[in-house]
């Protein structure tokens, strides 16, 4: 379970100031990507996309968090309509998507702090990717995906709660206790 969202966000962050050829990182939020082409997006860029999840449990006592986490590498093209160029950056930019995934590979198999912290139970399985062409303005690359799988604790603390009255609209006569099971 990615405990601390800041930890997760520095570790790419980190990958993308310490790749020597990626000049630009942000978080997909659409408007801070779109807020840098203004100001002049430094490409190759990595854009760490939105994280989702759910949970599986077969039965209660093994709760599994499935994080779904991914990134963008995208670099621009100065001419429209460069059919050789569009190919040679799209190359370019898998290569860096394929770094990036390799460096998490070892970050995790050499149990790296940071990675333990940010990218725990990454399996390099679950990776995916695809192409995207024409984003920002002329922008190719790869989007890459993959899947961070932990345990999450599920223990009910009854601390966290304040005691409140329950009423039910079911049964309107009913103010505390269990409904009935039908």
């Amino acid at each position: 379970m990615i405990n601390n969202i800041q930890d997760y966000i520095s570790y790419f962050q980190q990958l993308a100031n310490e790749h020597v050829e990626i000049n630009d990182f942000y978080i997909m939020d659409i408007n801070e990507p779109l807020m840098a082409m203004r100001g002049e997006m430094q490409y190759p860029a990595l854009i760490l996309n939105a994280l989702a999840g759910n949970l599986l449990s077969r039965n209660l006592d093994c709760t599994l968090d499935q994080v779904k986490g991914g990134f963008l590498i995208v670099g621009h093209l100065a001419q429209l309509d460069d059919f050789t160029g569009e190919m040679e950056l799209l190359r370019q930019m898998k290569a860096i998507g394929g770094e990036i995934i390799a460096r998490m590979v070892h970050d995790v198999y050499k149990c790296e702090l940071r990675a333990v912290k940010a990218i725990p139970g990454f399996d390099i399985n679950t990776v995916q990717y695809q192409m995207i062409d024409g984003i920002f303005e002329n922008g190719f690359g790869f989007l890459f995906n993959f899947t961070i799988t932990s345990l999450m604790d599920l223990e009910y603390d009854a601390t966290r709660w304040n005691k409140t009255e329950v009423v039910s609209d079911i049964y309107p006569d009913r103010t505390r206790g269990p409904l009935p099971h039908h």
